[in-house]
Protein backbone atom coordinates (compact mmCIF):
# COMPACT_ATOMS: atom_id res chain seq x y z
CA UNK A 1 0.00 0.00 0.00
CA UNK A 2 1.04 3.60 -0.58
CA UNK A 3 0.77 5.60 2.63
CA UNK A 4 2.16 8.87 3.88
CA UNK A 5 1.61 11.16 6.84
CA UNK A 6 2.53 14.61 8.08
CA UNK A 7 2.07 16.44 11.37
CA UNK A 8 0.55 19.92 11.33
CA UNK A 9 1.01 22.11 14.40
CA UNK A 10 -2.68 23.00 14.76
CA UNK A 11 -5.67 21.45 16.59
CA UNK A 12 -7.44 18.60 14.78
CA UNK A 13 -10.78 20.41 14.30
CA UNK A 14 -9.00 23.39 12.71
CA UNK A 15 -6.91 21.16 10.39
CA UNK A 16 -10.00 19.21 9.30
CA UNK A 17 -11.90 22.44 8.60
CA UNK A 18 -9.00 23.85 6.57
CA UNK A 19 -8.59 20.54 4.70
CA UNK A 20 -12.18 20.88 3.51
CA UNK A 21 -11.42 24.34 2.08
CA UNK A 22 -10.93 23.74 -1.68
CA UNK A 23 -8.14 26.31 -2.12
CA UNK A 24 -6.00 24.60 0.53
CA UNK A 25 -6.57 20.90 -0.13
CA UNK A 26 -5.26 19.14 -3.27
CA UNK A 27 -8.42 18.20 -5.23
CA UNK A 28 -7.05 15.05 -6.79
CA UNK A 29 -6.60 13.36 -3.40
CA UNK A 30 -10.35 13.25 -2.85
CA UNK A 31 -11.03 12.42 -6.52
CA UNK A 32 -8.54 9.54 -6.56
CA UNK A 33 -10.34 7.58 -3.87
CA UNK A 34 -7.53 8.04 -1.36
CA UNK A 35 -8.41 7.67 2.29
CA UNK A 36 -7.52 10.65 4.46
CA UNK A 37 -7.65 10.40 8.26
CA UNK A 38 -6.84 12.86 11.02
CA UNK A 39 -5.60 12.02 14.51
CA UNK A 40 -4.12 13.90 17.45
CA UNK A 41 -0.33 13.84 17.38
CA UNK A 42 1.38 12.36 20.44
CA UNK A 43 2.36 14.78 23.19
CA UNK A 44 -0.24 17.38 22.19
CA UNK A 45 1.90 18.40 19.20
CA UNK A 46 -0.82 19.08 16.67
CA UNK A 47 -2.60 16.86 14.18
CA UNK A 48 -1.40 13.96 12.07
CA UNK A 49 -2.81 13.73 8.55
CA UNK A 50 -2.60 10.21 7.11
CA UNK A 51 -3.18 9.60 3.39
CA UNK A 52 -3.61 6.04 2.13
CA UNK A 53 -3.54 5.79 -1.65
CA UNK A 54 -4.31 2.07 -1.61
CA UNK A 55 -2.56 -0.52 -3.74
CA UNK A 56 -4.91 -0.95 -6.72
CA UNK A 57 -2.93 -3.70 -8.44
CA UNK A 58 0.59 -2.69 -7.46
CA UNK A 59 3.04 -0.04 -8.58
CA UNK A 60 3.08 -0.85 -12.26
CA UNK A 61 -0.70 -0.68 -12.54
CA UNK A 62 -0.72 2.57 -10.55
CA UNK A 63 1.90 4.10 -12.83
CA UNK A 64 -0.03 3.08 -15.92
CA UNK A 65 -3.21 4.57 -14.49
CA UNK A 66 -1.44 7.84 -13.69
CA UNK A 67 0.00 8.09 -17.19
CA UNK A 68 -3.47 7.68 -18.65
CA UNK A 69 -4.98 10.06 -16.10
CA UNK A 70 -7.19 7.45 -14.45
CA UNK A 71 -5.40 6.60 -11.24
CA UNK A 72 -4.19 7.67 -7.86
CA UNK A 73 -1.46 10.30 -7.75
CA UNK A 74 2.12 9.16 -7.21
CA UNK A 75 3.24 9.08 -3.59
CA UNK A 76 5.93 11.72 -4.21
CA UNK A 77 3.31 14.19 -5.45
CA UNK A 78 1.11 13.57 -2.42
CA UNK A 79 4.07 14.15 -0.07
CA UNK A 80 4.89 17.44 -1.82
CA UNK A 81 1.29 18.60 -1.58
CA UNK A 82 1.02 17.65 2.10
CA UNK A 83 4.14 19.73 2.82
CA UNK A 84 2.59 22.68 0.97
CA UNK A 85 -0.66 22.26 2.96
CA UNK A 86 1.34 22.20 6.21
CA UNK A 87 3.23 25.38 5.27
CA UNK A 88 0.04 27.18 4.27
CA UNK A 89 -1.81 26.20 7.45
CA UNK A 90 1.07 26.91 9.84
CA UNK A 91 2.54 30.07 8.30
CA UNK A 92 -0.04 31.34 5.81
CA UNK A 93 2.42 31.16 2.89
CA UNK A 94 4.24 28.52 0.89
CA UNK A 95 7.94 29.26 1.20
CA UNK A 96 9.97 29.53 -1.98
CA UNK A 97 13.69 29.60 -2.57
CA UNK A 98 15.30 32.06 -4.96
CA UNK A 99 17.46 29.19 -6.19
CA UNK A 100 14.46 26.93 -6.82
CA UNK A 101 11.37 29.14 -7.33
CA UNK A 102 8.91 26.27 -7.43
CA UNK A 103 10.21 24.91 -4.12
CA UNK A 104 11.78 21.57 -3.38
CA UNK A 105 9.91 18.72 -5.04
CA UNK A 106 10.29 15.02 -4.32
CA UNK A 107 9.51 14.41 -8.00
CA UNK A 108 12.61 16.37 -8.98
CA UNK A 109 14.77 14.36 -6.59
CA UNK A 110 13.65 11.17 -8.29
CA UNK A 111 14.95 12.48 -11.64
CA UNK A 112 18.43 13.39 -10.41
CA UNK A 113 21.36 11.48 -11.85
CA UNK A 114 24.08 9.97 -9.68
CA UNK A 115 27.15 12.08 -8.87
CA UNK A 116 30.03 11.71 -11.29
CA UNK A 117 33.72 12.56 -10.80
CA UNK A 118 35.01 15.79 -12.33
CA UNK A 119 37.22 15.66 -15.41
CA UNK A 120 40.86 16.76 -15.03
CA UNK A 121 40.25 20.17 -16.68
CA UNK A 122 37.29 20.78 -14.33
CA UNK A 123 39.48 19.92 -11.31
CA UNK A 124 42.14 22.36 -12.51
CA UNK A 125 39.53 25.08 -13.06
CA UNK A 126 38.35 24.57 -9.48
CA UNK A 127 41.96 24.87 -8.22
CA UNK A 128 42.25 21.22 -7.20
CA UNK A 129 45.32 19.34 -8.40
Amino acid sequence: MNRTAITVNRPRDEVQRLWLTPERRPEYIAESGATVTFSDAPGDRGTEIHVDLGDEGGRLAGTAKMLTGRGAPPLAKVKDDLRRFKQLVETGVISRSDAVPEGELAERKLKQRPAQPLEQDELEKAGVS
